[in-house]
C-alpha cells in the first residue's frame, strides 16, 4: 500500500515537471517569434536631441577617455581644490573660452576625444605665450623639435607654437600618433610630457606597460596623468566637488588677410585703423614687429578686412625688406660695435646666431647679420598692389573641389575651416543642404579662386610628409584637400598644398 502511494506521488510530480517543460518550450518559442517578427520601429532606441536640434547619437561614435579613480588621482583632486589652486584652475577654465571652439573643431576633425581640449589647462593655463624652462612654448607647450617635425615655423621672426590654431593641429596629430603607438591614453599622455623615447626606457626598466605601476618616471610625468584626470573630474562634475564654474571668455573672432611680402605690424595696424597691440594679440606667433616674408595670413578683427583692402589701394604702405649679411669677426670687434655698424641690436645678432652670451665670439668667427630696411613705394607701383594681396574681385579663374563626407554628424563649420571659406558660402554653393550637420556620403561643392590656392607638382622622391613640411601644412590637410585615401603619390601630379 505504501509503495503504491509513493508511485502515485512520483507519477504526479513527473507529470507536473513535464507540463512545466512543455509550457516552457511554448513560451520560449513565442518570445522568439515575438523578437523576430515584432516591428523594429517599436524597439529602436531613440537618443535625445542636443541643443542644436541634431541627434546626439553621432557623439557616441567618437572615442572617449575613461576617467579612473584611485588614490593618486584623489590626492591630486584634493590638491586642485585648495584655495589658491582652485582659483588658478577656474581662471584657466575661464580663459579657455577664447580657444575652445577652435580646439573642439580640430579634435572633431581628427576624431579625437573631446576631453583633450582641457589639456592646455595643465600645460599652459590657456596662456598662449607661456614658456617653460625646458624650452616648451604655447598653449600645448610644444618642444622645438616636435614643432619642427610637424612643420611649424620656428625662427627669429616667428614661432608658430604660439599660434593657437596651428599649435592645436600639431598637438592633436602628435597625441594621435602617441596613442596609436602606446595603445592607451595614460601612456600617450605620459609620452607627451616626457617624450616617447624616455617612456619606452622606463617601461623596459620597470618591465610593465601599466602606467600606474611605473616607478622610474620623472616626477613631473609621474604626476602629469593624475593631474589631468583630476582636472577632468573637477570640471566635468564640478557640483560634486562644490565648485562653481565661471562664465567662459568670449571666443576669438577674427578674419584673415593673406600677405605675400614683408610688412611691419605697425603698418598693418595703421591701415586697419586699430592699435598695434590688437594685431599682436591676434597674431601671437609674431615674435618681432615684422610679419615674415612669403605667404602669411595676418589676423585682424572682424569687419576690418574690407576697410584694410580699400585703404591699401588708396595708400599703399612702404615695403619692408630684410637682407642677410655675413660678417667675419676681427680682433677688437664686439657685438655692440657690430650691431651699430649694421643698424641692428645685440639681442638680434645673438638670436640669429644662437649665442648664449655676447662674449662668446672670437676673431675669425662668422656671424649672420639681419638688416631691416624700408623701400618707399609709390601709389603707382602696380606690382605691389597686384601681388601683395590676393583679394582682387576681378579674378576670373575658379577651381571647383568636390568634398565627400566620410562620417555622420560632421559639422559644416569644420568643413568650412578645412577650405578657408565660410559656412554661408558652402550653403550658397550647395543649396540642397538642410542642416549644419553633414551625413556620410554627401558630396559638397567647394569653389575656390585659383589665386587662393597653392599648387605643387610632385617630383620623384616627393612624399606627403616632405611636401607638408615644405609648405608648412599637415599630411591630414593634404589628404583632405586632394581627396587622397592613402599616402601614395606619383610624380607629375598637381597637389593642392595651400588654401587661402
Amino acid at each position: 500500500m505504501i509503495l503504491e502511494n509513493w508511485m502515485t506521488k512520483l507519477r504526479s510530480a513527473l507529470s507536473a515537471r513535464v507540463s512545466l517543460f512543455v509550457m516552457g518550450l511554448f513560451a520560449g518559442s513565442a518570445l522568439t517569434l515575438l523578437v523576430l517578427y515584432f516591428p523594429t520601429e517599436l524597439v529602436k532606441i531613440h537618443w535625445p536631441d542636443d541643443d542644436t536640434g541634431q541627434p546626439s547619437v553621432t557623439r557616441l561614435d567618437r572615442p572617449t577617455i575613461d576617467l579612473p579613480t584611485n588614490a593618486r588621482i584623489e590626492a591630486r583632486i584634493r590638491y586642485y581644490l585648495q584655495p589658491g589652486r582652485r582659483t588658478d584652475l577656474l581662471s584657466s577654465y575661464e580663459r579657455s573660452g577664447r580657444y575652445m571652439s577652435i580646439i573642439a573643431a580640430i579634435l572633431e576633425e581628427y576624431d579625437m576625444p573631446a576631453s583633450l581640449a582641457y589639456l592646455p589647462v595643465l600645460e599652459s593655463r590657456f596662456l598662449p605665450q607661456g614658456r617653460s624652462r625646458r624650452g616648451a612654448a604655447g598653449l600645448w607647450q610644444l618642444m622645438p623639435g616636435t614643432a619642427s617635425d610637424y612643420g611649424l615655423k620656428y625662427n627669429r621672426w616667428i614661432d608658430e607654437r604660439f599660434d593657437p590654431e596651428k599649435a592645436t593641429v600639431v598637438a592633436v596629430e602628435y597625441l594621435k600618433y602617441l596613442h596609436d603607438r602606446f595603445g592607451n591614453w595614460e601612456l600617450a599622455l605620459a609620452a607627451y610630457n616626457c617624450g616617447p623615447t624616455q617612456l619606452k626606457r622606463v617601461m623596459r626598466r620597470d618591465q610593465t606597460n601599466d602606467f600606474w605601476k611605473l616607478r622610474g618616471l620623472p616626477r613631473e610625468t609621474y604626476n602629469f596623468v593624475p593631474n589631468f584626470y583630476a582636472i577632468l573630474h573637477i570640471l566635468t562634475d564640478h557640483e560634486k566637488y562644490g565648485v562653481t564654474l565661471p562664465a567662459l571668455s568670449d571666443p576669438l573672432d577674427y578674419e584673415t588677410i593673406e600677405i605675400n611680402s614683408t610688412f611691419s605690424v605697425d603698418q598693418i595696424a595703421q591701415l586697419a585703423k586699430v592699435p598695434p597691440k590688437i594685431i599682436r594679440k591676434l597674431n601671437p606667433a609674431l615674435l618681432a614687429n615684422i610679419a615674415p616674408g612669403g605667404a602669411y595670413s595676418i589676423r585682424v578683427p572682424m569687419g576690418i578686412k574690407e576697410q584694410f583692402l580699400e585703404q591699401h589701394k588708396k595708400n599703399p604702405f612702404d615695403e619692408v625688406e630684410i637682407t642677410y649679411t655675413t660678417h667675419r669677426i676681427r680682433r677688437g670687434d664686439t657685438l655692440s660695435k657690430i650691431a651699430t655698424r649694421y643698424g641692428t641690436t645685440v639681442q638680434a645678432i645673438m638670436a640669429d646666431n644662437n649665442l648664449r652670451s655676447s662674449r662668446w665670439i672670437k676673431a675669425g668667427m662668422k656671424l649672420r647679420i639681419t638688416s631691416v630696411s624700408v623701400r618707399e613705394t609709390s601709389p603707382a607701383d602696380s606690382t605691389l598692389n597686384q601681388s601683395v594681396l590676393n583679394d582682387s574681385p576681378s579674378e576670373a579663374g575658379k577651381v571647383r573641389i568636390t568634398y565627400r563626407v566620410e562620417k555622420d554628424g560632421l559639422a559644416l563649420k569644420t568643413v568650412a575651416r578645412y577650405f578657408a571659406v565660410s559656412s554661408a558660402e558652402i550653403k550658397e554653393w550647395n543649396q540642397w543642404l538642410q542642416s549644419d550637420r553633414l551625413q556620410y556620403g554627401e558630396e559638397l561643392r567647394i569653389i575656390k579662386s585659383a589665386a587662393g590656392m597653392v599648387l605643387h607638382k610632385t617630383r620623384r622622391g616627393d612624399s606627403l610628409w616632405k611636401i607638408a613640411r615644405r609648405y608648412h601644412t599637415t599630411v591630414g590637410s593634404l589628404k583632405r584637400w586632394n581627396r587622397l585615401t592613402s599616402s601614395r603619390i606619383y610624380p607629375g601630379s598637381n597637389l593642392i598644398v595651400g588654401l587661402r
